[in-house]
């Protein structure tokens, strides 16, 4: 089965070499989503909550597109820009799997930008 690029209309189509989301088979890949919104603004300057928050509506957005939900999240890894705004995106992120929660890692790394506070990507399963 060939593999299936998934664009949401709400995420720009990345500059970079890379898509938001790829489904082959009963898997979809998200690329690390950041706190951008559909016009390709960092939203929540300093405020990893917001950041968070926009992480998880583009997440979830690409699963939409590909016929899933965040229901159907089974790992999410989460790169903090300082291990410090682990409670804050936390918060956040428990609200988007109130049920089963998904696999996780957490890591502090450096991001694209240094305004950029937290991504996130997520690979989710369909079917059985």
């Amino acid at each position: 089965m060939p593999k299936q690029v998934i664009q949401p209309k709400s995420i720009p189509v990345p500059k970079a070499p890379y898509s938001p989301g790829i489904k082959r088979g009963n898997f979809i890949f998200t690329a690390g989503q950041v706190g951008q919104d559909s016009n390709g603004n960092l939203v929540g300057i300093g405020d990893v909550a917001a950041q968070t928050e926009q992480c998880l509506k583009n997440i979830e957005a690409v699963l939409v597109e590909a016929g899933a939900t965040m229901d159907d999240v089974v790992k999410c890894t989460v790169f903090l820009a300082d291990i410090r705004y682990f409670q804050q995106m936390n918060e956040v992120y428990a609200k988007s799997f109130p049920g089963d929660k998904p696999g996780r890692s957490t890591v502090q790394a450096s991001l694209a930008r240094p305004e950029m506070l937290v991504e996130i990507e997520a690979v989710a399963y369909v079917g059985d």
